[in-house]
């Protein structure tokens, strides 16, 4: 598995994956037999994640979504935090990693950018874990009684799970895989790239993402030195 560190304004960098579409709700664990509270919520975790993956796409190809209201927000917020903790569920599973860095930084540096970034993460999905699984654990039986699905709920049990997962993947890369750096000369350029006006920015990111055979490179670099401003 390869990881990169990409520049996104002054000395912060982001880390970045792409995985087959689809891939996902590959790891998700099954439910286990019984039908018990931790069975429910992880079968409505990996119902939430599919549903909203298929509003994915549709957005994608041009379709009409077929989610509406408070729905369609919820639905558009999980495609969201899949986005965003994409590389930590991914990273449970994995054992040896190379971190591909600016060229303009040493391997050293590239390897203590990538913990810094993992233990703010282990630390970050570890207190929403215990936030959403309270609001989890309140919402339940508050709605129960309400006609209907409890949105409410599913909602927080769909992020109690995602932070789990991302909790549990930040300790993996911390205590368990084996890092390797290599330069890539091409993450240098999205430093000066950023610097740009927005139409040459959003094309020479274009073309940085294809020398990379990153496909969503540009907009994901786009999005987060946006936010940082």
């Amino acid at each position: 598995m390869t990881v990169y560190l990409v520049p996104v304004g002054g000395p912060r960098y982001q880390l970045y994956v792409e995985v087959a579409p689809g891939a996902e709700s590959e790891g998700v664990p099954d439910a286990p037999a019984g039908g018990g509270f931790v069975a429910r919520q992880i079968q409505k975790f990996r119902a939430t994640l599919a549903e909203a993956e298929q509003e994915r796409l549709r957005r994608e190809s041009g379709e009409p979504e077929t989610s509406s209201g408070l729905w369609k927000a919820i639905m558009r917020r999980v495609a969201e935090t899949v986005a965003e903790q994409r590389l930590l569920w991914h990273m449970r599973h994995q054992t040896d990693v190379e971190v591909a860095h600016p060229d303009d930084i040493d391997s050293a540096a590239a390897l203590r950018e990538v913990r810094a970034e993992f233990s703010r993460d282990e630390a970050r999905h570890r207190k929403w874990m215990f936030i959403d699984g309270a609001i989890v654990a309140v919402t339940g039986p508050l709605f129960f009684f309400v006609p209907g699905p409890n949105v409410v709920s599913w909602y927080f049990t769909f992020r109690a799970v995602a932070h789990f997962l991302s909790w549990r993947g930040a300790r993996k890369a911390l205590t368990g895989v084996t890092w390797r750096a290599a330069a890539s000369p091409p993450l240098s350029a999205v430093r000066s790239a950023l610097s740009l006006g927005t139409h040459e920015r959003r094309l020479r990111l274009l073309e940085i993402g294809e020398v990379l055979e990153l496909k969503h490179l540009a907009g994901f670099v786009e999005r987060v030195s946006a936010r940082r401003r």
